[in-house]
């Protein structure tokens, strides 16, 4: 029944695509450079990631087609040096704009876009207030579109909350993925204070080091909780085997539960492996996307006919529409009616989150193909000056954080 749901959707996706295609095509003013295909550079940091996937799909079997782009993907980025030599094979193409799904130092990636005068904007992510006021006056950074500051640490101290609120018996003791938090990564380092802070508040906990201190580690770390709760820090990506690091805590059989900054699809399998042989349910909930893996975990049962995952806090497929926008209204000559007084603009947008299977399966339906119930070409077409003329940066703001 999946497979022929998502056929259909599939199919309803591609035949919407092909005619607003057509039409996106004679909306077209008809000028001499329009017969080259626009090219826009996206650099990720894991090709095989369940969100990286979903945002390709989007991009490449909805907008690529609308609007006859084409997007050349980087190879698994981590650092900023491999960023900035991504860009140099941009420039080398002549490619002049780059989507950026990284958390990688602004401060050398956006001179070398400059020098090259290539247009860089964050298609779904946080920077520290500290970095943006480094960065913002650098003409070819459009800005950044994403979760806020305080969204970000609210949707993982809810994440937290919803496990502690059921815990009556204070019998939870805690593993936290906490992902690149240690190594420049913001958004792992805010879900990652968020959950720290939400436990220290339901248990009444004392922790021996600050919640600043905490987040910075780049070993497995038993927190120390003046109580008999438990909580162990595992940081580290999946490139890094963090599947083998959080066996290693949960083989002690101390630990019930797991709250991760990154996707779980990764290290899955450690706790299917764990609840077979430990005839014991493992509770868990992530910041992840609504993907097809995740869809898995939800709808896939576990050990004793239970969910596999508790609790989602997710992006979904379309959210890096308001990117494209930004990115292609700049390679089409109006970056500077897109910036806040001079700056580079910093849009916000919200999670979907899930509890239950029924309320994933909503949402999942919508993540996957319909994307006219979220950002559909139309819309876009509102917000980009080369359709609608009198757009503005008002309105695109309010396309972006509907």
């Amino acid at each position: 029944m999946k497979k022929i749901i998502s056929f259909i959707l599939t199919m309803i996706m591609l035949l919407t695509c092909t005619s607003i295609s057509v039409m996106a095509s004679d909306v077209q003013s008809d000028t001499a450079d329009q017969d080259e295909k626009m090219t826009i550079g996206v650099s990720v940091y894991n090709l095989n990631d369940a969100e990286v996937r979903e945002f390709r799909n989007y991009f490449e079997n909805y907008v690529g087609m609308a609007f006859e782009v084409e997007f050349l993907y980087s190879s698994s980025i981590s650092t900023a040096e491999e960023e900035i030599s991504f860009i140099n094979e941009l420039h080398e193409r002549n490619v002049k704009g780059i989507i950026s799904f990284l958390s990688s130092d602004l401060e050398e990636v956006l001179p070398v876009c400059e020098e090259y005068g290539m247009y860089y904007v964050r298609g779904s992510g946080t920077i520290s207030d500290e970095m943006y006021e480094k960065v913002k006056d650098n003409p070819y950074f459009l800005g950044t579109i994403g979760t806020s500051v305080e969204t970000e640490k609210d949707a993982a101290a809810n994440m937290a909350e919803y496990f502690a609120s059921e815990d009556q018996n204070n019998q939870n003791h805690y593993i936290i993925a906490c992902g690149g938090s240690a190594i420049g990564n913001e958004m792992h380092r805010l879900r990652t204070i968020g959950i720290l802070n939400k436990l220290q508040e339901a248990y009444g906990l004392s922790y021996e080091k600050s919640v600043e201190e905490l987040v910075n580690t780049q070993d497995t770390e038993e927190i120390e909780t003046g109580s008999d709760i438990k909580i162990t820090l595992v940081p580290g990506y999946p490139k890094d085997h963090l599947d083998e690091k959080l066996a290693a805590p949960l083989n002690t059989g101390e630990y019930n539960v797991i709250l991760s900054v990154v996707s779980a699809s990764d290290f899955i399998k450690v706790i299917d492996a764990y609840e077979e042989e430990n005839s014991t349910d493992v509770l868990l909930g992530s910041i992840d996307c609504f993907t097809e893996d995740t869809y898995e975990m939800f709808n896939k049962k576990g050990y004793n006919g239970k969910e596999r995952i508790d609790y989602l806090v997710g992006k979904y497929g379309a959210i890096v529409a308001p990117s494209f926008v930004a990115m292609k209204n700049a390679l089409e000559g109006f970056a500077e009616d897109y910036r806040e007084d001079g700056s580079a603009f910093r849009l916000q947008q919200s999670f979907w989150t899930a509890d239950s299977v029924d309320e994933f399966n909503k949402q999942y339906v919508l993540s996957i193909g319909m994307y006219d119930n979220t950002y559909s070409v139309e819309d876009m077409m509102g917000v980009l000056k080369s359709y609608t003329p009198e757009t503005n940066f008002e309105e695109f703001q309010k396309f972006t954080e509907k």
